[in-house]
């Protein structure tokens, strides 16, 4: 018998997940594993794939996996999976015989559906090894009439039939239109960067070409324009773009120019050649050949003008002005800050360096013309690879830049990057021609920017790192402090005073070591962008409130009184609100508050506002305080991770990184924190946070009592745990609720079964069973249990949490566990209300 179909709600659940990836610009197999993973859990197949469906150049379909089961069953398959999950596009996996099952599907264009493949005729046969193949169902995706893809899966018990791929349909029709999207945009990137290298390239030709080359438009200004062009007539680029192609011709010549124009224009003729005056910017005139086509629109309206301008002024003057010319040619190659040059690539010896060679490397200009003299001073580790490029521009004739280590006259290794183009001199041999520029200080700053990104990735190895360690750490704790919170709370034996004040240390350097584990797992989370923020409009009066009752005890037995700025209305409107995250920015209060306490004096005061700023629209949240104060080089420090600018000598106990956490929430909420001191009088640390203008207040200030009522009958708590020290301190617990009924599983499968048989009044699970998640075991009940599941594990991050209370579950509590907690919400439980 088949499983269930998938429910539509499933499968509604699955369609928004792999929408969500895709909405998210996920890469297509970040995007597709998540949603192969949840068709075989929905199908109960044991393995399948997804695959694009791409044509050789014969035109032949063939099959590009996307993702797949992993049933590798030798060394060579297992290789060949790891190459496909983690190497380059090369090391995709296809699969090319469509005389199969797969080819099946896509030759037909149907589903395929196979429950019985050992004799199906469409089967191609599995390689020796190769995991069994029961029932097989290949579906092809469509999108746009355009097949794009197909899904595969494998041995699901009972067979496919149609009904379960009419069921899978939507969503099938909706990975075919993500796939289309995906394979959309893919091609307009290779368009754009197809299209990009090609302008690049042409502009890069047309700058390096011997004539002056334009666009006009229709209106007679220039569209674009070579700086070859900008030399002939003196003027800047930008200069050129700003007068039309008449502001610069001799008004001699603007008649004929006009006329010509006209009948380009009307189609009279297809292009002109003329030679004309163009009036240089000191005056002088310069004589040029101009060569201009029309370019036509595809409905074949003028669309505008290119003109090659050859410059004749040589020509027609005299040998005094040939050698002026040749004097400002040299001038003007001396001007760049870098090297001109020509070269003969049958001899590889330079016919030609510009004066700058010698200022940039050191090698006056008689050294350049020794046979071989370039490719003798290239690195030897670059010199293969530099030949083979210069030998590759003169195959494509393209205009190329070739980056390469040449020694300088001082044996120094500089960077040179040489753009090379290929010419050929009326009637000569074909020569190579090319600027050399000094690249070095650019390579240095991108070897900067690799060992900086190189740092990045240690900095975000060792927080990977924290963060595991301060899990793992919270186990053994868990044992520490709650039995420590047994002994205290023991009334049967109850504990003299010395013993009483050991537990008071040992429960005081638990909840420091606690806080500091809690804290490097916030920076860790926060360092690594793993802080989800829900952000909204937030009350600060009721984040005030809340702050204030979480520090009242701190404050009174540190003897610090707590006071709400009262002198001017506008510096406390219970009315003002602030774009937040109503949990992280009570945090970023406590913190706060916990410090002013701390730092402060016997007798002292902690006074808080919170003003508007509506000019910028801030608010001020400012806590001021009546303590030591910080010096100017106490500030510079202050937001270092682990600092504690000497504090660690005071007897005040803190970690160092409450203030970084609390400034890097600050700025995820887009605020910023910031600090005035005066030492001896305290110091008042402002956080200033978006502002949200409202009409009025919220209400509903006032927590809500609730009343608890226990029954008296006797009441049944199963416990999975697969620790032997936290089950025992669980059992002591317990104790404390003598008419209650304790039991334990060591595993996930023990935990369901004795469930099953015992039908307990309440679960209480950890998150990781060894064989299975506490949210695994809450499901496998789900149907035949229906009392409340309370999470208790040392997986403190919100992610585990959100994902118990999304699993159903009442609670979820975190250890080192909290015995009052615990036994408080166990308590609500049984009275049948929630925590």
């Amino acid at each position: 018998m088949p499983p269930p179909f998938p429910p539509a709600d499933d499968l509604g659940a699955i369609i928004a997940r792999v929408q969500s990836r895709y909405i998210r610009a996920a890469p297509p197999r970040e995007m597709l594993a998540p949603l192969l993973t949840d068709l075989l859990e929905s199908t109960a197949c044991e393995y399948g794939f997804i695959a694009e469906v791409l044509h050789d150049g014969d035109g032949a379909p063939y099959l590009r996996f996307y993702v797949l089961t992993d049933i590798s069953w030798d060394d060579a398959t297992r290789a060949l999976y790891e190459r496909h999950m983690h190497g380059g596009p090369e090391h995709t996996i296809e699969f090319h015989n469509m005389r199969t099952l797969f080819g099946a599907a896509v030759l037909s264009g149907a589903p395929v559906i196979s429950n019985d493949p050992e004799v199906d005729p469409r089967r191609g046969g599995l390689p020796p090894g190769h995991p069994a193949m029961r029932s097989f169902l290949g579906v092809p995706l469509f999108h746009g009439g355009e097949m794009l893809g197909m899904v595969g899966l494998a041995n699901r018990p009972g067979g496919f039939d149609q009904a379960l791929v009419d069921r899978l349909q939507p969503l099938f029709t909706s990975v075919g239109a993500i796939l289309g999207a995906v394979r959309n945009d893919r091609e307009r990137r290779e368009a754009e960067n197809a299209l990009r290298a090609s302008e690049t390239q042409l502009r890069a030709v047309l700058e390096m070409a011997g004539s002056g080359i334009v666009q006009i438009g229709l209106d007679g200004f220039p569209l674009f324009l070579n700086q070859q062009l900008c030399d002939m007539l003196g003027r800047s680029r930008a200069e050129l773009l700003a007068l039309s192609t008449e502001d610069v011709t001799h008004p001699d010549d603007l008649a004929g120019e006009r006329r010509r124009r006209r009948q380009l224009l009307a189609g009279e003729i297809p292009r002109y050649r003329a030679d004309k005056r163009y009036l240089h910017a000191d005056g002088r005139i310069v004589w040029a050949t101009i060569n201009v086509t029309l370019v036509r629109k595809p409905d074949g309206h003028p669309d505008y003008l290119i003109a090659v301008v050859q410059d004749i002024t040589e020509r027609k003057q005299a040998e005094s002005e040939l050698r002026a010319s040749r004097q400002r040619f040299v001038d003007l190659l001396n001007s760049v800050d870098g090297i001109f040059w020509e070269g003969d690539p049958r001899t590889e010896n330079f016919t030609f360096v510009s004066d700058k060679a010698k200022q940039l490397l050191g090698y006056p200009q008689a050294d350049w013309m020794q046979p071989r003299f370039w490719i003798l001073h290239v690195h030897p580790d670059d010199r293969e690879r530099a030949l083979r490029e210069v030998a590759d521009s003169q195959l494509t004739g393209s205009v190329s830049a070739i980056e390469y280590r040449f020694y300088a006259a001082d044996r120094s290794v500089r960077w040179m990057s040489s753009w090379v183009t290929v010419f050929r001199p009326e009637g000569g041999q074909r020569l190579l021609r090319g600027l050399m520029i000094d690249i070095t200080e650019r390579k240095r700053v991108e070897e900067a920017v690799l060992a900086a990104e190189s740092a990045q990735r240690a900095n975000a190895a060792k927080t990977e790192f924290l963060s595991r360690m301060s899990h793992e750490l919270r186990t053994p704790l868990n044992a520490v402090l709650g039995f420590a919170q047994l002994l205290e709370l023991d009334s049967q034996q109850p504990l003299n005073a010395a013993q009483q004040m050991r537990v008071q240390h040992i429960t005081q350097a638990g909840t420091h070591l606690l806080a500091m584990i809690n804290d490097v797992l916030d920076l860790s989370r926060i360092e690594s962008g793993g802080v989800a923020l829900v952000s909204g409009s937030v009350a600060l009066r009721r984040v005030v409130d809340e702050a204030l009752a979480m520090v009242a005890p701190a404050a009174a037995e540190a003897g610090v009184q707590l006071l709400i700025e009262r002198a001017s209305p506008q510096a406390a409107d219970p009315r003002i609100c602030v774009q937040a995250d109503h949990l992280r920015l009570r945090q970023v209060l406590v913190n706060l508050l916990s410090n002013a306490i701390k730092y402060n004096r016997r007798g002292g005061q902690v006074l808080l506002s919170w003003p508007v700023d509506a000019g910028v629209g801030l608010v001020h949240l400012q806590v001021r305080d009546t303590g030591e104060g910080l010096a100017p080089a106490q500030i510079a420090h202050l937001f270092e991770p682990f600092n504690r600018l000497g504090a660690e000598r005071s007897g005040v106990e803190g970690t160092g990184i409450g203030l970084v956490i609390t400034q890097r929430l600050v700025q995820l909420m887009n605020g910023r924190l910031s600090v005035e001191s005066e030492p001896g009088v305290g110091s008042v640390f402002t956080a200033s946070l978006p502002w949200v203008p409202m009409a009025a207040s919220d209400p509903g200030f006032a927590p809500t009592e609730v009343s608890v009522d226990i029954p008296a009958a006797p009441w049944t708590v199963l416990y999975a745990e697969d620790n032997p020290m936290n089950v025992e301190l669980v059992r002591q617990v317990m104790k404390m609720r003598p008419d209650w009924r304790l039991l334990v599983a060591a595993n996930g499968r023990q935990a369901v079964e004795m469930a099953l048989q015992q039908r307990p009044d309440l679960l209480l699970l950890d998150m990781h069973l060894g064989d299975m998640s506490g949210v695994e075991v809450s499901r496998a009940l789900e149907s035949a249990l229906g009392c409340p599941r309370i999470a208790l594990s040392a997986d403190a991050t919100p992610e585990q949490s959100q994902v118990a209370r999304a699993a159903g579950f009442a609670a979820y509590l975190t250890k080192p566990v909290n015995v009052a907690q615990l036994l408080r919400c166990l308590d609500e439980q049984q009275a049948g209300r929630t925590p």
